[in-house]
């Protein structure tokens, strides 16, 4: 297929997808949830240069950077544009990959684009519209894919850069709390590594040895309670419980197994 302008090469396929979607939602403690489908999406961008220009107390500053914005959200896109500078892709107007996708049309204008850009980029400075200068606009499709995940919290869409395959939007995927005795058993399992060890001997420390005094003084209030209802309830308590197993452990693989 041909399209109206370069696109930028596809570089993470399907089973890359798959995996870094499935990695993603596990982090976020997601242990039960189904792909119900999965699709290739070419999203317009507006490439441009800008230039900042500004005066102050006598003395004059300016700025150069490059940026993208979403043609069909209007949204700016600094992401893509940290990517293909860490990444050499490729440019093509015909798409060979065989992988059935939809090009999406931009609802932004060339003519557009550089009112549109001041704006945005005025709004995250800081600084007047007028001190930026937009030159060099061109439209480039960057490849998505789109991935809708069934989640307990219900349907999740996860957008992923197919050059990088970094996700787009993971905050929209919110993260599941776990219950105490989840948080232990995969606290044992992470224990069966070095790595692990590493890992929790770290956090340990910063938990017990770095708590400050009136965190302890908050401690002592909530003990007057109850000790259960406090290591279930805080998280505080839940980190003590955590801290009290891990000495639980080495008191038992060192003095008892010797």
């Amino acid at each position: 297929m041909l399209l109206d302008a370069p696109a930028l090469q596809l570089r993470y396929t399907l089973k890359d997808t798959l995996g870094v979607v499935e990695r993603v939602l596990k982090e976020r403690h997601w242990r039960k949830f189904d792909i119900e489908s999965i699709s290739l999406v070419y999203v317009p961008h507006w490439f441009f240069n800008f230039d900042v220009y500004e005066e102050a107390e006598g003395r004059a500053k300016s700025y150069a950077s490059q940026m993208s914005l979403d043609a069909t959200t209007g949204k700016l896109n600094p992401m893509i544009i940290q990517i293909i500078g860490n990444i050499p892709v490729r440019r093509e107007r015909e798409i060979r990959h065989g992988i059935e996708f939809e090009a999406l049309r931009p609802s932004i204008q060339k003519e557009e684009v550089k009112s549109i850009a001041a704006i945005k980029i005025a709004g995250e400075m800081g600084i007047p519209k007028s001190a930026i200068t937009i030159s060099g606009v061109n439209l480039v499709y960057v490849p998505y894919w789109q991935v809708w995940a069934r989640l307990p919290a219900g349907l999740k869409r996860i957008d992923l850069d197919a050059i990088s395959g970094s996700p787009a939007n993971i905050s929209s995927v919110p993260e599941r709390e776990r219950g105490t005795m989840e948080v232990t058993m995969d606290m044992l399992q992470e224990l069966t590594t070095p790595a692990g060890w590493i890992d929790y001997s770290k956090k340990a420390f910063d938990w017990g040895v770095g708590a400050s005094a009136s965190a302890g003084a908050g401690i002592m209030h909530e003990l007057s309670s109850g000790v259960v209802p406090w290591m279930i309830n805080t998280k505080m308590g839940r980190y003590t419980a955590l801290l009290i197993i891990i000495l639980l452990l080495l008191f038992y693989i060192f003095y008892i197994r010797g």
